[in-house]
């Protein structure tokens, strides 16, 4: 009970910081506002800024609010002594900052909770008047990938790793998908997308018609449509359920239908999508993971503010923030002054006889010292990428629940380490 009356305590006191408030209300008004930003004449880019800008600005606003919420609440309890009126009753150390974090755990769920409620009533409105080939972003689909490709016939030429094919069925684009056995069902189906390149010698360059056949291949079962395709437009192809009966291996073929035409192609010109209409499930997983980033940064907040002053906290925990988001960038650039040392070895073969001729001596071993240093930092920071759900959305794709329960685990990895640590410091910390 004493971890909950911590918890509530610390919940009440930072609703009432007027930060919490500033907060929330700029993030609002950047909601409202992505209404109102220009975008392209495309019908789902509409769809697409306001996710990013809820994901990709909304979201950091709502960790500025929780890493000085959490950077603060200790250093200022301990500054107008409070917790000495906490320290002198029957509770321990590590009860208090676990009541710290699952306070602030909880005050970043109802504010995510919300800006998540008024965000999805805006997406509702804007997703109501997409055209059906622009759809795909408000479905949660799950990627087949291709068991073969290759083409039938001969292929005009090659060029940047791409396919060209004439029309007139001198060359025909295959690809086979295998192992089909989650049959559509209920609201669910299978549907193709393909984003092919063209190219015209005839009257009309912008449009070209292409033939897509689909084949069961067990059953021998076929449709097979003419498509005007757009230049470089990707379109969708839904499967009808009667080809999929009775086997569950499908061929799909693509050939321009006039020989003026031309279409180039590679292996994933073609994506093969089990499609269900499950936008807000998949939303609630991404809302989900956004929050165990929020939880993770919040809990390195609390765990410097046990022994840093508050500033001092709110500086590291931004530090990490921002570096656990360029890893890759560090890494790559740990890997490069490794590089960069063995092409230097053969100039330090004779260190002994050379150190006073050449001042660069001890170049190669800075070099050393500092990629040992980065490379530590790229093990022990948190990788704050993983949790990018963005791009599932934005493609259409299912978040799978493997992705969220890693996001779990590795949020709960971190958070035990911090825990402990924050335990050790606050221990250790003298305030009489």
């Amino acid at each position: 009970m004493t971890i909950v009356t911590i918890a509530s305590h610390t919940f009440r006191e930072s609703i009432r910081k007027r930060i919490l408030h500033v907060i929330i209300g700029i993030s609002v008004l950047i909601i409202i506002v992505s209404l109102l930003i220009p975008v392209t004449d495309e019908p789902d880019a509409r769809m697409k800024m306001i996710l990013v800008v809820f994901f990709q600005v909304v979201v950091i606003f709502c960790i500025t609010g929780i890493i000085l919420l959490a950077a603060t609440s200790l250093p200022c309890e301990i500054g107008d002594k409070t917790i000495f009126g906490i320290l002198s009753k029957p509770v321990s150390r590590i009860q208090i900052i676990t009541g710290k974090i699952i306070g602030f755990a909880l005050l970043s769920v109802l504010v995510l909770a919300t800006l998540s409620l008024l965000q999805i009533i805006v997406l509702q409105r804007t997703k109501a008047g997409l055209p059906e080939k622009y759809r795909g972003i408000v479905k949660a689909r799950s990627e087949i990938a291709a068991s073969r490709f290759h083409v039938q016939g001969k292929t005009h030429h090659v060029r940047g790793g791409i396919v060209w094919i004439e029309g007139g069925r001198t060359g025909i684009a295959v690809w086979n998908f295998s192992g089909l056995y989650n049959k559509p069902h209920g609201t669910s189906y299978f549907e193709m997308e393909f984003n092919p390149k063209t190219e015209s010698t005839g009257r009309l360059a912008g449009t070209i018609p292409l033939v897509i056949r689909i084949e069961n291949v067990d059953s021998g079962k076929q449709r097979m449509d003419v498509i005007p395709a757009r230049a470089d437009e990707p379109f969708l192809v839904k499967i009808a359920p009667e080809v999929l009966k009775h086997g569950c291996d499908i061929q799909i073929s693509a050939f321009p239908l006039n020989k003026t035409d031309y279409i180039g192609i590679t292996r994933d010109n073609v994506r093969l999508y089990l499609a269900k209409e499950g936008f807000l499930l998949n939303y609630g997983k991404a809302v989900t993971i956004t929050f165990l980033k929020i939880l993770l940064i919040m809990i390195i907040a609390v765990m410097g503010s046990t022994y840093l002053s508050a500033p001092v906290t709110i500086a590291v925990a931004f530090i990490i923030f921002i570096c656990g988001h360029i890893l890759d960038f560090i890494q790559d650039f740990s890997l490069l002054m490794h590089d960069h040392v063995h092409e230097h070895e053969h100039e330090h073969e004779h260190i002994l006889s050379e150190m006073v001729e050449k001042p660069d001596i001890f170049l190669p071993y800075i070099d050393i010292l500092v990629k040992k240093i980065l490379g530590w930092f790229s093990i022990i920071l948190p990788d704050f990428k993983r949790y990018d759900s963005l791009e599932f959305l934005l493609k259409g794709i299912d978040i799978p629940l493997g992705t969220v329960g890693l996001s779990f685990g590795y949020t709960a990895l971190y958070a035990g380490v911090c825990l402990f640590i924050s335990f050790l410091a606050f221990k250790r910390r003298e305030f009489f």
